[in-house]
């Protein structure tokens, strides 16, 4: 699962910077607010599947029916076809690009892993739980009609980079002190996270000068962040039992956040 995810978020921006080289904002907003929207209807109807006579098993195996659709579309467009761009691990403004995103992803996932721990601890229910799940996954799918919209509009996204990255380090604060606004929290991070994923992905295909090159550096920058983000949610998760509570791993993600912004 995780490599064809992976894979997937790979390859995408070096196709918007091949065959949309002039809506790049615009597509890797398109392409973002499906994603999440997929996401968000995953996790919202797991929980109500298994309760309903299906079981765990037959609730997961429903979600099949996603990457089976993208299988469906994209078998008669298959080609082959490879360059390879090894100096642009040399780049500075390719590590820059890099440390963005897989800041950003490592935060994302603890949150997106341990969120429902993180309510049920502080009373929400095992439905509850899941149901807000599936509201950060759809918040982080709002982004893709707004960001595009604005980027378009900016010569320098350095100001807005930095609001949705202050955005998630107030909210994995606000899940801390105030957590009875779960709900705020969550659309919150959600949006801001989203909004984040969407820069560092625009990033790519601004940045690069052709398509095999957005590819090259798609493949560093997701490759340092999916390690980064496999780190995450292991690390928060035994921090939180040494500890029995949830606040300095909350703490350490919004720590990161502000760093994240300084790479821009």
């Amino acid at each position: 699962i995780g490599c064809g995810i992976a894979l997937g978020n790979v390859l995408l921006p070096g196709l918007i910077k091949r065959d949309f080289p002039q809506h790049v904002a615009k597509m890797t907003g398109a392409y973002s607010l499906t994603m999440g929207g997929a996401a968000a209807l995953g996790s919202a109807m797991v929980v109500p599947l298994a309760f309903a006579g299906l079981g765990w098993r037959g609730a997961l195996l429903m979600l099949m029916v996603f990457p089976l659709l993208a299988l469906f579309v994209w078998l008669p467009l298959t080609g082959s076809g490879a360059i390879h761009n090894r100096g642009i691990w040399r780049s500075a403004l390719a590590w820059q690009v890099t440390l963005f995103l897989g800041i950003n992803s490592l935060v994302y996932y603890v949150i997106i892993g341990w969120l429902p721990a993180i309510l049920q601890s502080i009373g929400y229910s095992e439905a509850q739980a899941g149901s807000l799940h599936g509201l950060l996954q759809l918040a982080t799918a709002a982004p893709g009609l707004a960001i595009p919209l604005i980027l378009h509009r900016l010569k320098d996204q350095r100001g807005i980079a930095v609001l949705v990255a202050l955005m998630c380090a107030v909210s994995a604060l606000g899940l801390w002190f105030l957590p009875g606004q779960a709900v705020l929290w969550t659309l919150i991070f959600g949006f801001g996270s989203g909004a984040t994923m969407i820069l560092g992905l625009t990033f790519i295909g601004l940045r690069a000068s052709s398509a095999h090159q957005a590819a090259a550096l798609s493949g560093m920058a997701q490759t340092v962040g999916y390690l980064l983000a496999a780190c995450g949610p292991p690390v928060m998760g035994k921090i939180h039992d040494a500890n029995g509570d949830w606040h300095i791993p909350l703490l350490l993600c919004a720590l990161a956040l502000p760093v994240l912004a300084w790479f821009i």
